[in-house]
C-alpha cells in the first residue's frame, strides 16, 4: 500500500473486491456492464497482485492492472506484461493519477526484473506515447464484396480438403493447435491457455449486437482439423433481398492452401453481400490472393503499443535480422535508469546489450524504441518523424534492417 499524495491512496484489489472494480472501471468507459459470463471471465484472469486501485475516502478514482503474458517477439515468445483496465473516473481526470499508476507500474517491473516489455491496447491512440509507448503495430479492416471470384484462381489449393460448419463450442478441442502453430511466428501473437481460449470461443447473447450467435467453420483432411473460423452474420436486407454482412472474428490455420480454403467458404455464403473483417495483419496473406484488392477498402489502424521498461533486458530478449553492433543514445523522462548510452550487439541467433560510454551512433527516444520493437515500424520511417537521429553515417541504414522483421505484429487478442 502506497500513499499517492493529495489524499489519494494506491493499493492493489483484494478478490472481494472484484466487482466494485469492475463497476468503476465500466463508469470511467461510459457506463456499459459486461454481460455476467464475460465478467465471471474476466474475474478468473485478472492478476490482483498485479493490479492497482487508487482509492480517495474509499472511492476507486482510478485503475490499472497487468497480466502475465507471453508474446511473440523476433526470436520467440518471451514474457511482457499485458497493461489492461486502465481508467480514471470522470471527477478525477487531469489531476496526474495515470502518470502516477504508470510511474508505479514501471518502477515495480524494474525493481522486481519482472518484465522488461510493457504491451497495450490503447481505447485512445494518442494517450500513452508521453508514457512512452509506441506504437508497435497496425491492422487492416477488410470489407470484402461476397463471390467465388473474389480470389484469384491460383490460390493455394488441397483437394483432400474438407468443410464442416459447426458451433463453437463443439471445435474448442482443435482451436488451440491450429492457433498455437502461427503463435512462433508471428509478434504479437500471444500464447493463450484454456482460458484465455475458452474467453475467445464466448458468446453471451447480451453482446451479440443484434447478430446471430457465433458459427465456426473447419477444413480438415484425414489426418485432422488444419484451420478454422469464428464468424457471425448481421441481418441486412435491402429492397427486400438479403445483403447480410459476415463478421469474421478470428481465422487460423496450419498451412496456406487450408487459409485460402477459409477465405473462399467466407467469401461464398448464401444470402450474404459482404465480408468484414474488423482486425487482419496489414500483411494478411488474403490480400494477395484478391482478385481486385480495392474492392476490400483496405482501412489501416493503430493496434499494439508497445513500451521498454528496462531497455538492456528488452533488447536482448530479441534477434535481428542481420549483424549488429551500434551504441544508442536513449531517451526516456520517465524511466530514468533507462537513459544514456547502450551498446547493442547481436543478429539472426542473439542479442545482447549493455551500458557503455562509447560515442553515440543514434539517439532515439523510448517511445520510438517501442515502435521498433517488434520489427514492424521501421527505424527511417521514424528518423524521418524526428524519433530518430543518426549520428554517425551508415547506422541508421543497419538499424532499421536489423529492427525490421517479417512477418509484421498482429497481436488480436485484447487484454
Amino acid at each position: 500500500m502506497t500513499l499517492a499524495g493529495d489524499g489519494y491512496e494506491l493499493c492493489a484489489p483484494e478478490p472481494h473486491q472484484f466487482d466494485e472494480l469492475a463497476a468503476a472501471i465500466h463508469r470511467a468507459y461510459g457506463g456499459f456492464p459486461d454481460p455476467p459470463e464475460f465478467h465471471e471471465m474476466n474475474q478468473k484472469i485478472f492478476e490482483f497482485d498485479r493490479a492497482i486501485v487508487v482509492r480517495r475516502d474509499g472511492r476507486i478514482c482510478a485503475t490499472s492492472t497487468i497480466y502475465s503474458l507471453e508474446m511473440t517477439v523476433p526470436g520467440g515468445p518471451r514474457p511482457v506484461a499485458g497493461v489492461g483496465y486502465v481508467s480514471v473516473m470522470p471527477d478525477h481526470r487531469r489531476r496526474g493519477l495515470m502518470r502516477r499508476m504508470m510511474t508505479h507500474t514501471f518502477t515495480t517491473l524494474h525493481e522486481t526484473q519482472a518484465e522488461p516489455v510493457a504491451a497495450l491496447h490503447s481505447t485512445e491512440a494518442g494517450i500513452y506515447g508521453r508514457f512512452g509507448y509506441g506504437m508497435a503495430g497496425q491492422v487492416v479492416r477488410l470489407t470484402i464484396p461476397r463471390g467465388a471470384a473474389a480470389l484469384l484462381p491460383e490460390r493455394p489449393r488441397d483437394p483432400s480438403l474438407r468443410l464442416r460448419a459447426t458451433r463453437p463450442e463443439e471445435i474448442a478441442d482443435l482451436v488451440a493447435p491450429c492457433y498455437d502453430v502461427n503463435v512462433p511466428i508471428r509478434p504479437g501473437m500471444l500464447r493463450r491457455d484454456a482460458l484465455w481460449t475458452h474467453r475467445a470461443l464466448m458468446d453471451p447473447p447480451e453482446a451479440r449486437g443484434g447478430c446471430a450467435p457465433l458459427q465456426a467453420v473447419v477444413v480438415e483432411d484425414d489426418d485432422g482439423a488444419r484451420g478454422y473460423a469464428l464468424y457471425t452474420v448481421r441481418s441486412n436486407w435491402v429492397d427486400s433481398s438479403p445483403r447480410n454482412i459476415v463478421l469474421v472474428r478470428e481465422i487460423y490455420a496450419r498451412d496456406p492452401a487450408a487459409y485460402a480454403e477459409i477465405w473462399a467458404t467466407l467469401l461464398d455464403l448464401d444470402l450474404t453481400a459482404t465480408v468484414l473483417a474488423e482486425t487482419r495483419p496489414v500483411d494478411d496473406p488474403v490480400l494477395a490472393m484478391l482478385a481486385d484488392v480495392r474492392t476490400a477498402v483496405p482501412t489501416l489502424r493503430d493496434q499494439l503499443h508497445v513500451r521498454l521498461v528496462d531497455v538492456d533486458r528488452a533488447l536482448a530478449a530479441r534477434t535481428y535480422g542481420c549483424d549488429v553492433d551500434l551504441v544508442l543514445e536513449v531517451e526516456d523522462d520517465l524511466c530514468p535508469w533507462n537513459r544514456g548510452r547502450w551498446r547493442l550487439s547481436g543478429g539472426v541467433s542473439a542479442a545482447e546489450c549493455h551500458r557503455t560510454h562509447d560515442q553515440a551512433d543514434l539517439s532515439v527516444s523510448i517511445r520510438a524504441l517501442g515502435a521498433a520493437y517488434l520489427g514492424g515500424v521501421s527505424l527511417k520511417q521514424l528518423a524521418a518523424a524526428g524519433a530518430v537521429t543518426e549520428l554517425r553515417p551508415g547506422a541508421l541504414a543497419v538499424a532499421a534492417a536489423a529492427f525490421r522483421h517479417d512477418p509484421a505484429p498482429f497481436c488480436p487478442t485484447i487484454f
